[in-house]
């Protein structure tokens, strides 16, 4: 088959090339073109491209046009198509009423449907073609020869041609075997399809055979079938449904001869074997109750009216309303069955139940579903193995391993924040997790917090609480600062005494001294709050002078107090009078003796001083102008101990300190 291309209005042709001859096949494109073409026709020219002379050939000698009714009555006087081309042609057209909308395109449908049938039939049956001046057969040809076929319509007001091109050395169109079928096997009828891209333009319409235990094929449609097809949203098969078969269970094989738009029918044709099947399922089961009988669901259903097909019944359950339905047996139950046992061993949860009847065509119907539930007074295990955290920001994170039990419906969680404390409950509804999220804040002055954990079943039965999870907050509350209890200056040492940071976490204590010429503060010393520490004695600083002093407290977590209120001191410069020398302490049994050298000047009196485990020292005793020796029998216990003289003179002034080498220990 050969198809040509037309100018883009009027016509539509193409060719078959048969062994020996040419057959051209055209028809209008459009309603207009067929209406312009009834009145004024066509001819058709050849043009022989394999020779020198291209000179047309016209082939026919009078205008090729659809016949008049006269001579439609001679030709067609047997043809079964003939009456429904006679009324495309020539029966009365309705008359529009030209201020009736409805009645206008009623009238352009009728018109769209003479035009449709001329077409269609003019594809069925060449006598149909060739009376409408659709179809011509050239003899005339070579079996070498390449032909162009140029159809011209007579319309002085729109010429238009088409044109097809055959070439004889491409050999022998064929005409294509019939589709290939597929079966829809139904009750009292069979249903049969065919892809419509594999056969489009090759088939105008089919013809539907039918046999029977290999006998001769038998057509099933009087007229040839013509599958609707609007190209547009089509569907992807054509359907022929045979409703005549004798009775359901017996085979009969199927056909589809096809009709080319040549009117040639095909030889051959794939074959499908079907036969109707019983598809009407059994009346739906009733279903009457779910009992706990003994500790076991049972299922009870009606089955209504008398099936003589019934094969059996199938038992489906699931454990939540929106889930799967599992079949609880094997095997169908007996068509006389009306009730089952649910023997599996989730029972606790959800019981949503729903019975099939099943005919031995394999039809299925189903019953509504069912609800059972067995009571449970049976509480959860407690939850075990609380794990969890607390993050900077205060967001607690608790979790636990999910229970054994099959029917936990969630946890509770409770709270407390001192172990004796009551519990509070974090959720009234129960959380379908193991996982649970609080938020606490941190700047308190409890320092654990406490959780426990319920788990509840689906019937709200509590279990006990679980162990305590104690948490450790995150410490992120500075410490008190220390302060400044009172001080004293001489001309070479600043001796403070100060309270530390009352807060039990304290871990350091630090003291900062900035002095008039400093830009930054330095740190003077350090020490740890096991050293109980609540003097210090700053013999670095120089005369004259003025220092700020501040403390500082750090607690284990490193969080750091605010500066206690700064302490400012001034050292005035004094004359200079002179010092003892050195100075000496012996320990024996529980004293200890303390000796240094006189000064070279008279004195009025000397001060002693003491200190202990590198503390600042303190005045604890003055001995007379004449004496060079003081003896401590007030030392307080074990330790490391030094000593210290100053001399005062009778005019007030003092000689610095002066502090003896090596510590002196007494165990």
């Amino acid at each position: 088959m050969t198809i040509g291309s037309a100018s883009a209005q009027s016509l539509r042709a193409l060719a078959f090339n048969a062994k020996d001859s040419i057959v051209v096949r055209w028809a209008p494109s459009t309603v207009e073109a067929w209406e312009r073409f009834n009145r004024n026709g066509c001819r058709i020219e050849r043009v022989d491209v394999s020779t020198t002379d291209l000179t047309a050939k016209r082939l026919n000698t009078d205008t090729l046009k659809p016949a008049s009714l006269e001579l439609l009555k001679q030709r067609l006087s047997q043809n079964l198509f003939a009456p429904i081309i006679a009324q495309a042609l020539y029966g009365t057209n309705m008359a529009p009423n030209t201020g009736d909308l409805r009645a206008q395109m009623d009238a352009a449908d009728q018109v769209a449907l003479r035009w449709s049938l001329c077409a269609l039939y003019a594809d069925i049956d060449p006598a149909i073609a060739n009376a409408l001046g659709y179809r011509w057969v050239d003899k005339d040809v070579s079996g070498t020869g390449y032909y162009l076929y140029r159809v011209i319509t007579l319309d002085p007001g729109h010429p238009d041609t088409a044109v097809v091109a055959v070439d004889r050395e491409q050999g022998v169109d064929a005409i294509p075997h019939g589709p290939s079928l597929s079966a829809q096997e139904k009750e009292g009828s069979i249903a049969l399809r065919w892809e419509r891209d594999l056969v489009y333009g090759s088939f105008s319409a089919y013809w539907i055979e039918r046999r029977q235990n290999g006998a001769a094929w038998q057509r099933l449609n009087n007229v040839p079938f013509v599958p609707m097809d609007n190209k547009r949203g089509a569907a992807p098969y054509y359907t022929y449904t045979d409703t005549t078969i004798a009775r359901d269970y017996t085979t009969y094989d199927y056909r589809a001869i096809g009709i080319t738009p040549f009117g040639m029918v095909s030889t051959e044709a794939p074959v499908v074997s079907a036969m109707g099947r019983d598809r009407t399922a059994p009346a739906s089961p009733e279903m009457k109750a779910v009992k706990d009988e003994n500790g076991r669901l049972v299922v009870h259903w009606e089955q209504p009216g008398l099936a003589n097909d019934l094969k059996g019944f199938r038992v489906e359950k699931t454990h939540h309303a929106q889930a799967a339905y599992v079949p609880l047996h094997r095997e169908l139950l007996p068509p006389s069955a009306r009730q089952f046992t649910d023997t599996s061993t989730f029972l606790i949860a959800e019981n949503h139940f729903r019975v099939w009847a099943v005919d031995t065509a394999g039809n299925e119907s189903v019953s509504l579903s069912g609800y059972g539930t067995l009571v449970d007074s049976i509480a959860p295990a407690p939850a075990m193995n609380l794990r969890g955290s607390i993050d900077t920001a205060g967001v607690v994170t608790v979790h636990w391993p999910l229970g054994k039990e099959n029917d936990i419906l969630g946890y509770r969680v409770f709270f407390a924040n001192a172990a004796d404390h009551n519990f509070n409950n974090l959720s009234p509804e129960p959380i379908q997790d193991t996982i649970f999220h609080d938020t606490i804040p941190l700047r308190t002055l409890t320092k654990h917090i406490y959780y426990r954990v319920v788990a509840v079943d689906r019937n709200f039965n509590h279990s006990a609480m679980s162990a305590t999870l104690m948490l450790v907050k995150p410490d992120v509350v500075a410490p008190v600062a220390p302060v400044f209890e009172r001080y004293a200056v001489s001309d070479s040492s600043v001796v403070l005494h100060f309270v530390p940071s009352s807060s039990n976490d304290v871990a350091r204590h630090l003291l900062l001294r900035r002095s008039e010429r400093d830009t930054a503060w330095r740190e003077v010393t350090a020490w740890y709050t096991n050293e109980d520490r609540r003097t210090w004695a700053d013999r670095t600083v120089e005369a004259p002078s003025a220092y700020t002093y501040v403390m500082l407290a750090l607690d284990s977590a490193g969080n750091t107090s605010p500066r206690s209120v700064p302490l400012e001191v001034r050292l005035n410069a004094q004359p200079q009078r002179p010092a003892v020398g050195a100075v000496f302490a012996t320990p024996m049994d529980h004293v200890v003796h303390v000796r240094w050298t006189v000064p070279a000047k008279p004195v009025k009196h000397y001060v002693i001083y003491r200190s202990k485990n590198g503390s600042a020292g303190t005045s604890i005793a003055s001995a007379p102008a004449d004496a060079t020796t003081y003896t401590d029998i007030r030392v307080p216990g074990k330790g490391s101990y030094r000593y210290a003289v100053k001399a005062v003179y009778a005019d007030g002034g003092s000689s610095r300190i002066v502090e003896m080498g090596a510590s002196v220990e007494m165990r």
